[in-house]
């Protein structure tokens, strides 16, 4: 089955209708948390997201600590804090949770190395069981092409949903920029939570049917899933370098304060 099939989320004792990519089961439950991050939007090398939320079935912001929180990505790497040539990288696991979700700032984002045909994993892993309604994504949003296109999301091994996720909008820092806010995925029939989260609800297909979009890079279509990353992706020694030093960002808010 094809990554991202839109499937209509319907249940017989509700009246709720939603259409999402695919049909999950509603308010799973589990330990082990695992996205696996399968494509980039138009980047071959790296890989990256904003933030992450997930909320419990009384509708309630699960608290993700650090240590709950695992990525395992090219080469073993968590990030590319990870490589030799990006020491001190503060876009590292942790920042999907400190709680600044909308952002271009790096200090507040995830980057990984990123290698077509070997997804990014990233584990959520509890002590004690979570049932799930509501999982949020924001995307990376500094180099939107870097961003999470398709994911596939598992449950204690269980698949529990797989569909894209929506290219981030231009840097919201730029005069006349704009936003659309985290991607909701939804486990849950509760009619209050459906009507506030439908508008954040992405269906890959009908979005492409409302624009004529196409990207060429290296003879790859960016457009086309089984493409993405391009075919003939030069290999990881080949990776282009990206680094952000911790002590440059303090520096570039301190100029930011004084210029104020």
């Amino acid at each position: 089955e094809r990554v991202g099939t839109p499937q209509i989320l319907y249940r017989p004792s509700s009246d709720v209708a939603l259409v999402q990519e695919y049909e999950p089961p509603t308010l799973p439950c589990g330990f082990i948390f695992k996205l696996m991050l399968l494509s980039t939007w138009d980047d071959r090398f790296y890989m990256g997201l904003n933030a992450l939320e997930l909320y419990d079935q009384f509708d309630r912001l699960v608290h993700i600590k650090p240590e709950n929180l695992k990525g395992v990505c090219v080469g073993g790497a968590a990030s590319v804090a990870d490589l030799t040539d990006c020491p001190g990288d503060p876009r590292t696991p942790d920042k999907l949770v400190d709680g600044v979700n909308e952002t271009s700032d790096d200090r507040h984002m995830w980057l990984a190395p990123f290698s077509r045909g070997t997804p990014n994993t990233l584990y959520l892993i509890f002590d004690h069981p979570i049932t799930l309604s509501l999982i949020k994504i924001w995307n990376y949003q500094k180099t939107p092409g870097r961003g999470v296109r398709e994911l596939q999301v598992c449950i204690d091994d269980v698949l529990v949903y797989k569909g894209h996720v929506r290219k981030a909008a231009a840097d919201t820092s730029h005069p006349g920029a704009s936003s659309q806010g985290g991607q909701s995925i939804l486990f849950t029939v509760d009619r209050r939570v459906v009507a506030r989260e439908r508008e954040n609800v992405y269906v890959h297909y009908q979005a492409a049917e409302s624009r004529d979009e196409l990207v060429l890079i290296d003879s790859a279509m960016a457009g086309d899933p089984d493409n993405a990353g391009g075919d003939n992706a030069p290999p990881t020694a080949m990776r282009p370098g990206t680094s952000v030093h911790p002590h440059r960002a303090a520096a570039e808010d301190l100029f930011t304060l004084k210029s104020r």
